[in-house]
């Protein structure tokens, strides 16, 4: 697995590709790999991971991991959340999830349902988001929390008490670049 630091150093190799991805799929590939490392993953990490890997897209990759039509990163007291991911992950509680999200499209008149995954030229933000899984592997729920409620992060410049105010991509991709030293 490559560090998001050695994705940065690629840069000029990774090709910008036709996006067709949302914070689900994120979410859902963060599921896969917690199974596939027999890791615990609860609801406020696999969220902040999510948010994080969309950072560091928007930092490294220059595109947003997720899908503009459906989802928006918040400040919610609890930090960043994508209002998609907790809804598609709330009744997981504080217990580890052990499943991916399902999602119910209407078409016409019979629903079809399909688990969202990253599209096949996503290989890109597959990357970036191993890379996250493994730098913050062992970090608990609160670690996570704490770890973007720091000074001058994108949910301290939008969070405002009992407002779910949006967090402008621009702070994040700004935020994440200068994390990355860009």
């Amino acid at each position: 697995m490559h560090s998001a630091q050695t994705l940065c150093q690629r840069r000029p190799n990774i090709k910008n590709k036709h996006m067709k991805t949302d914070a689900i799929a994120v979410a859902n590939y963060f599921v896969d790999l917690a199974e596939e490392e027999k890791c615990e993953l609860k609801q406020f990490g696999l969220m902040k991971r999510v948010y994080i890997t969309h950072g560091l897209c928007l930092a490294i990759l220059n595109k947003s991991a997720l899908n503009p039509r459906f989802d928006v990163v918040e400040a919610w007291k609890n930090g960043p959340v994508i209002p998609s991911v907790y809804h598609s992950f709330k009744h997981n509680k504080n217990l580890p999830i052990k499943e991916k999200s399902v999602i119910a499209e209407w078409t016409g008149m019979e629903t079809k349902y399909h688990t969202p995954e990253l599209a096949h030229d996503c290989d890109d933000i597959k990357e970036i988001a191993a890379a996250v899984f493994e730098k913050y592997r062992g970090f608990t729920d609160a670690e996570m929390i704490a770890l973007l409620h720091r000074d001058g992060t994108p949910w301290a410049l939008c969070y405002e008490e009992g407002k779910n105010n949006k967090i402008p991509d621009l702070y994040t991709k700004v935020f994440y670049k200068k994390v990355l030293g860009l």
